[in-house]
């Protein structure tokens, strides 16, 4: 992966995770005090959705945040699986990949040839 690239990708991941953070912070203020500072009561189920992104939205997080620090690495953008460049395509689109597009896919087929054999 030429220097470049690598440069674009950090700044789509560097956009998302500054995304996330923006909408954290209206999270956060959807949950917290009313107008006249008061706690907010919202209903169960808007609730347990509202956490529900919150944990999907941690979760992305952290994957970014490690990805970042993957970058640093000798070896992003090798694939796992069979030692071959990621396409800075692929990695465009799916930045957090360990896996090439043609072992993604075999991996995949794989899961689901055991899935059916099982149930």
């Amino acid at each position: 992966m030429t220097a470049e690239q690598l440069s674009r990708l950090r700044g789509i991941v560097e956009a998302e995770i500054e995304t996330i953070h923006t909408a954290m912070e209206q999270w956060r203020a959807c949950n917290g005090l009313d107008e006249n500072g008061r706690p907010r009561v919202d209903e169960l189920a808007e609730r347990m959705l509202r956490q529900s992104w919150k944990d999907k939205a941690d979760r992305r997080m952290v994957e970014l945040l490690r990805l970042l620090g993957r970058m640093e690495e000798e070896d992003f953008g090798v694939c796992e699986e069979c030692g071959d460049e990621i396409s800075a395509r692929r990695l465009e689109a799916v930045p957090a990949t360990v896996y090439c597009a043609r072992c993604m896919q075999r991996l995949e087929s794989q899961s689901l040839e055991g899935a059916r054999a099982t149930g």
